[in-house]
């Protein structure tokens, strides 16, 4: 690999800048640089350069197969090298697939902007390039970067048409919480496969609940199972030994084999595991920078993970602010009339004519609530118009496991002002009913209701908070 360049930084305008896309994939990235902006529009220099591949595109992958003749990393770094960006524009397209490409920009001191998923897609869209290629969409974040769209009037990048640079203890929030995620989800199966085992080896136990109360130690049916009993509570070991003893299972012959205590041994490393990461996690969450919005999340009664996942993708809150104030926008347009029902547990929706109005968008609010998941797209499916879901499922997720676990079960929510405003709503949507008296809304289409509900509340709770915060 040549020898690295120390690379001058400078104030980038239009008329200078030197951009590289970079789209990333599983294992490789395609790469296209752009120093200006293509005479004659994207959609044209596409057509009259897409057969070149090879040469304006070239893909280098994290392992290359050598008979391919497959470029590696390091011939990455090299091209990075010769070609000398100014600045590289890149999709968060996973946070483990980006990471080696990005760590080699840092390296050659290359400035990495991010451009979020949505924005790129509207971007690509509207220049009409096709989907699903990679070049296309090298071609695509080059042009992002030398778009004098995405400039302000001094010739400057303007920062608010890219995402805004994550703290690292930002980066370790989601990390730490995307591996407890996969724990559950590894952990999951082998539950499921070992109580129904014990449903014959071990009736009398195989559906009890059982996790640790102390850290260090294991659940204790599991740590019985596994024979570790100097990691389970010394009462709770002879408490479960003496059921065994009696259990019908002992009695007609059954015993518990190998296969069982393996599982059993798994799932108290998983645990022991867990334990670790939440330890590392709670300090992580608690960290003074976090201060206002713990005490907001107090309020809401949000659970450890999902403030993890709440901060990981809404600090720093301001970034949804304009000048520290919500962007809000007034126009006067058509309001259609909006209809909406469900169909088997679906949002279909219909449109017809409306008044024209001066309407309000709180771009703000809806930017917030799209990184929460908690956004809102139509689609295409037959006749009919879809409404789904947009933004992060995984937040959208720990949200429905907030309202079923916090918020449908009476007496689990803080007292306070907002939990009570929150139960207030609840109950107004269920003495929604139709003529016959039958509740309109329930299950999902209810739960999605409250979801939207905290996503609204937190917004309203954060955007009072930061700003009283910065007034002190």
């Amino acid at each position: 690999m040549s020898k690295k360049p120390r690379l001058t930084s400078r104030t980038m305008t239009i008329k200078s800048i030197r951009s590289l896309g970079v789209d990333v994939s599983k294992s490789s990235v395609t790469c296209h640089i752009l120093t200006q902006y293509p005479v004659g529009g994207l959609k044209t220099y596409w057509q009259k350069n897409r057969t070149k591949a090879n040469t304006l595109f070239p893909s280098f992958y994290s392992s290359p197969k050598r008979k391919s003749k497959q470029k590696s990393a390091f011939d990455f770094a090299d091209y990075v090298i010769e070609n000398k960006p100014d600045v590289a524009i890149l999709e968060p397209t996973g946070n483990h697939y980006s990471r080696l490409w990005a760590r080699i920009l840092e390296s050659l001191e290359i400035k990495i902007l991010w451009v979020g998923h949505i924005e790129l897609r509207r971007y690509r869209g509207g220049k009409n390039l096709p989907n699903k290629s990679d070049e296309a969409d090298a071609l695509a974040m080059a042009a992002y970067g030398v778009d004098q769209e995405n400039y302000l009037e001094s010739g400057e990048l303007n920062p608010r048409q890219f995402l805004m640079h994550r703290p690292q203890l930002i980066d370790e929030l989601r990390e730490l919480v995307q591996q407890l995620e996969h724990l559950a989800r590894v952990q999951s199966p082998i539950v499921n496969y070992t109580r129904q085992v014990l449903a014959w080896q071990f009736p009398e136990k195989a559906h009890s609940e059982t996790r640790s109360t102390k850290l260090g130690n294991v659940p204790p049916l599991w740590g019985w199972l596994a024979e570790r009993e100097l990691e389970v509570h010394p009462q709770s070991y002879k408490s479960i030994s003496k059921i065994y003893r009696e259990s019908a299972a002992v009695q007609f012959g059954l015993e518990i084999d190998p296969t069982v205590r393996l599982h059993a041994g798994w799932l108290c490393d998983i645990d022991i595991e867990e334990q670790r990461l939440e330890t590392i996690l709670k300090s992580l969450v608690n960290d003074e920078q976090f201060k206002t919005y713990n005490q907001i999340f107090d309020q809401f009664g949000f659970g450890l993970r999902i403030r993890a996942r709440l901060l990981s993708r809404i600090y720093p809150f301001e970034a949804f602010l304009s000048n520290g104030k919500q962007l809000i926008e007034r126009e006067v347009r058509e309001v259609k009339k909006k209809e909406v029902r469900r169909e088997n547990g679906k949002s279909v929706v219909k449109f017809s004519p409306g008044d024209t109005k001066r309407v309000k968008r709180n771009r703000s609010r809806d930017a917030f609530k799209l990184r929460l998941g908690m956004g809102t797209v139509l689609e295409q499916s037959g006749d009919n118009l879809v409404e789904k879901g947009a933004g992060s499922a995984l937040c959208r997720m720990n949200f429905w496991q907030h309202v079923i676990t916090k918020i449908e079960v009476d007496g689990r929510l803080p007292d306070n002002p907002i939990s009570n405003e929150i139960v207030i709503y609840k109950e107004t949507l269920k003495e929604s009913v139709d003529g016959s008296g039958k509740q309109l809304l329930n299950g999902k289409h209810l739960q999605n209701k409250l979801m939207s509900k905290v996503a609204n509340l937190l917004f309203r709770e954060l955007s009072r908070a930061i700003a009283v915060h910065d007034q002190n």
